[in-house]
């Protein structure tokens, strides 16, 4: 919560600064984030995953991520089989059917879009030994 003052640590911070503006100059796509230990570390987009940023509950794993997107396909799956038995709702009922169904589909891809980029992210991380993103904590830049 509170940051106390480490000139060892401004020190590193602006080393990692120095390094990420040279790799943007080269034309790399770079994010600075602070690492779950507290180290200031120049990731590129595939290396980080997805954002847990914000306030309230969150999904903070790519299984996580999967599994909602699990649940979003099998609610999809759900009332499009109920949409095409039914034999009781009007046309215009049948066509809102419809569009909550796109509503649950896209929401079923998207959750799944962000669960394999994790999991992708993750995999990198641990093949090019990086640590692990904390992108929950705000930057303190020196």
């Amino acid at each position: 919560m509170f940051r106390h003052y480490d000139p060892d640590r401004d020190e590193r911070d602006k080393a990692v600064i120095l390094a990420h503006e040279e790799a943007k100059a080269r034309g790399e796509a770079r994010s600075l984030v602070r690492t779950v230990e507290g180290e200031l570390f120049s990731y590129k987009k595939e290396e980080i995953g997805f954002v847990t940023t914000g306030t309230g509950a969150k999904i903070a794993s790519g299984t996580g991520m999967l599994v909602g997107g699990a649940l979003f396909w099998a609610a999809t799956l759900a009332l499009a089989v109920y949409t095409f038995l039914a034999q009781g709702p009007t046309p215009g009922e049948r066509a809102g059917m419809y569009v909550v169904t796109v509503f649950l589909a896209a929401g079923g891809w998207y959750f799944m879009h962000l669960g394999l980029a994790e999991h992708r992210a993750r995999k990198l991380r641990k093949a090019r030994g990086l640590p692990k993103p904390s992108l929950q904590a705000p930057l303190h830049l020196p």
